[in-house]
């Protein structure tokens, strides 16, 4: 029993020595500071939580997503395109000139917003029934100079072409030079002259039924002399026609080359304006579109040769 006891109290005193021994963290702030927690971790055999740094704030302040306002819808009407045919109507009455000579054309001259296409067909038929086709899509009419030779090879074509109301130009026989200046080929004596637009007219009517292209005539590569103009006007061909602006179209000009080069806003475009183009030509054919949409957009009407020289 004795034993015992004293056992006993040998255990307290060990015990009072090691709590007396022990560090003491105090609550004071002061204190706290003379403790460090990796000792007091150790001591206490304590893994310490490691607490995350605060994120910093933002420098700048965070872009919202704004819903937008949806604007007011504006209706625009479209532009109606005609889908009709033009149909052939009765022709001008020329304007009378006064002159003995045929009278060169390369504009008109009436002020109004007016243009004129021209197609120039004597080397097969490339893109004529293409052409036909848009211009009936846009209610456009236009002139066809036609070499008898032409007229002789396709002669559904030259009914089409005056059945949907477009004009005709004789063009020679077989596009000879009158002058020999553009292919360097010999004049044509008087006869040959005279008969090349004799029998080119003969022609056209035969395979039109009766339409007469008088008085309306255009040289081959535009080459004339004062002798050609003074038979033209003998034939009863009052009005040679020109142009007021070449495509190029055979000279390799691209479709925004042509359109830049004789649109409503170009110097060689604009009112009374007449485009020279071929049917055989590629590029002419892909900037007829473009041409039409142009002048369509400027608000000009398209006209035909007698048409463009009415008062």
């Amino acid at each position: 029993m004795i034993r015992s006891q004293t056992l006993l109290v040998l255990l307290l005193i060990v015990a009072v020595i090691i709590w007396g021994s022990s560090p003491v963290v105090s609550d004071d702030a002061t204190g706290a500071d003379d403790v460090t927690p990796e000792a007091t971790a150790i001591a206490l055999n304590v893994v310490p939580t490691l607490t995350p740094s605060p994120t910093p704030p933002p420098t700048s302040e965070p872009t919202i997503p704004s819903t937008p306002t949806p604007s007011p819808t504006l209706m625009v009407e479209p532009t109606p395109i005609s889908t009709e045919v033009p149909v052939a109507t009765e022709r001008p009455i020329p304007p009378e000139t006064g002159q003995e000579q045929s009278l060169i054309i390369n504009r008109g001259e009436s002020g109004r917003l007016e243009v004129t296409f021209t197609f120039d067909a004597g080397e097969g038929d490339g893109y004529t029934v293409e052409i036909l086709d848009l211009l009936a899509e846009y209610g456009v009419a236009g002139t066809f100079g036609v070499t008898g030779q032409w007229a002789e090879q396709h002669p559904e074509l030259m009914r089409r072409i005056v059945d949907e109301g477009h004009q005709l130009l004789n063009h020679t026989y077989d596009h000879s030079s009158f002058t020999g200046f553009s292919n360097g080929a010999e004049p044509l004596a008087d006869d040959e002259r005279r008969e090349q637009v004799e029998s080119t007219e003969r022609i056209i009517v035969g395979v039109t039924g009766g339409y007469e292209t008088s008085p309306y005539f255009r040289f081959p590569y535009g080459d004339y002399d004062a002798a050609a103009l003074d038979l033209l006007g003998e034939l009863g061909f009052t009005y040679t026609l020109w142009w007021s602006c070449d495509t190029q179209g055979w000279n390799g000009f691209t479709p925004d080359v042509i359109v830049g080069l004789c649109g409503s806003d170009a110097d060689l475009g604009g009112p009374g304006a007449i485009l020279l183009m071929h049917v055989a030509n590629e590029n002419d054919w892909n900037a007829l579109e473009p041409l039409v949409e142009d002048y369509l957009d400027a608000g000009y009407d398209f006209v035909t040769v007698e048409q463009l020289l009415q008062p």
